[in-house]
């Protein structure tokens, strides 16, 4: 899970960076920079999935409250994945910038045109965080992570939705997070994995 955050908050921080190299001239997409730079915010964005549920299957306790923040938050990452796609295809299939706007409004409601699109595009980022969140701080009470975890998490959410041009930053927060996991967490794993040898 560690090299997972980390890398996840690494891709956040690339698109962030790619992201300003694209709006250099003013405008930005299409092109090969939009397209990376969604790629890596995709892959980041599943990558965050995974440590979901990664985070549910380590915790010891708690896992009811665990498993309604994996729901929370995968709603969050798919309305999230949903966003990226139609930014996607849309990058793909507009000619300029100028047509870009165009071609979105044909996507505004893709796939299926359903009504709750609208309202999760808004709630989206805050269920992403709130699921993530939660199962930091359940991390942190059983010495997965350190106090600090959580703080970070919280932080760089804040940067990145204060500011998008602060994504670099707000990415590198992110990765922090999980580069600083709790070294106790780990010694009482390795005594449980040594106590288990023994016992076999």
């Amino acid at each position: 899970m560690k090299k997972l955050g980390i890398t996840a908050g690494g891709l956040f921080g690339a698109y962030g960076i790619i992201r300003l190299i694209d709006g250099a001239n003013g405008d930005r997409g299409p092109g090969l920079a939009w397209t990376s730079g969604h790629l890596l915010f995709l892959v980041g964005l599943l990558l965050f999935g995974a440590i979901l549920l990664l985070a549910r299957r380590t915790l010891t306790r708690r896992r009811s409250l665990a498993t309604a923040a994996v729901v929370v938050g995968l709603i969050g990452v798919a309305a999230f994945v949903r966003v990226i796609l139609t930014d996607l295809i849309v990058g793909f299939r507009a000619e300029d910038h100028a047509d870009m706007s165009r071609v979105r409004l044909e996507y505004d409601g893709w796939p299926g045109h359903l009504a709750i699109y609208e309202p999760l595009q808004t709630l989206g980022p805050i269920l992403f965080l709130a699921g993530l969140l939660t199962l930091a701080v359940l991390l942190t009470l059983e010495h997965h992570l350190t106090i600090w975890s959580p703080v970070l998490l919280l932080a760089g959410f804040i940067v990145i939705s204060a500011q998008l041009d602060l994504m670099p930053l707000g990415g590198a927060m992110l990765g922090a997070a999980f580069a600083i996991s709790s070294t106790t967490g780990t010694r009482d794993r390795r005594r449980t994995s040594a106590a288990s040898s023994r016992s076999t």
